[in-house]
């Protein structure tokens, strides 16, 4: 009877914590004509439907899209990792250059391997569900128009000098 409790207490651990996630703070506020822009949009997938992906750069998620959302972040130009993570998935990263005036479009995906361990669900709970981001040329405005905007928050000057 003790090894049941320990055993169902262990698993209880093991689900929470598959269901953490990357705490989301405000992107550093962006200096007007001084930015680049980055498209991040989420392609449908049934999968992975119902879990949150968070978005982020650097170390820091700024926001959390579902299926078929798009967002669209300012940041400052030079090279900037970009990464997205679902749950407590390994999150997977992408370094792109943002120049100065100019759109970068990054699309993310569910992984083939989500769908192989969805097969067994504690499986895929506690390995995570994986997501590709791949830089692609910016589809057409029509074509964006089918995702949901996600805005994401800035910092206000006052936070940023903090």
């Amino acid at each position: 009877m003790h090894e049941y409790r320990l055993a169902t207490a262990g698993l209880l651990l093991t689900l929470l914590a598959a269901c953490s996630s990357v705490p989301l703070k405000p992107l550093p506020a962006p200096v007007a004509g001084e930015s680049g822009e980055v498209v991040i949009y989420r392609e449908w997938a049934f999968a992975a439907g119902g879990v949150g992906l968070t978005v982020g750069v650097e170390d820091v998620g700024f926001v959390t899209l579902s299926n078929s959302e798009k967002v669209s972040a300012k940041l400052s130009p030079g090279t900037r990792e970009v990464f997205v993570q679902a749950r407590s998935a390994d999150p997977t990263r992408l370094r792109v250059n943002v120049r100065k005036g100019e759109i970068v479009c990054l699309r993310t995906s569910a992984s083939p391997s989500t769908y192989a361990r969805a097969v067994i669900p504690v499986v895929l709970i506690v390995t995570g569900y994986h997501f590709y981001l791949d830089e692609v040329p910016c589809p057409s405005v029509s074509e964006l128009a089918k995702y949901e905007e996600v805005s994401p928050s800035y910092e206000t000057p006052a936070q940023s000098r903090q």
